[in-house]
């Protein structure tokens, strides 16, 4: 089995609040630790060996949505950013 250790050194989310940034990132590393679990994923990150940069197509975040779901959404669009 083989380890994938993944670091985002900024996460840079325009428009929140700062009491929901906890919210965000604990949703975006639950959904992240959850979708990169499948060897798909996994498989999909380890053949782009390292990525300086990852730019995320713009994400619809409901009005009024919970800070958890903005990082799972987060998370979602960061998987098909490396799978494209």
């Amino acid at each position: 089995m083989k380890r994938v250790v993944l670091h985002i050194d900024r996460l840079v989310l325009r428009g929140f609040d700062r009491e929901d940034q906890a919210g965000i990132a604990e949703g975006l590393r639950a959904e992240l630790g959850r979708l990169l679990a499948t060897p798909q994923a996994a498989q999909a990150l380890m053949a782009q060996h390292s990525v300086p940069r990852l730019k995320v197509a713009a994400l619809r975040i409901a009005p009024g949505a919970q800070a958890t779901a903005v990082g799972e959404q987060t998370a979602q669009g960061i998987v098909r950013g490396m799978q494209s």
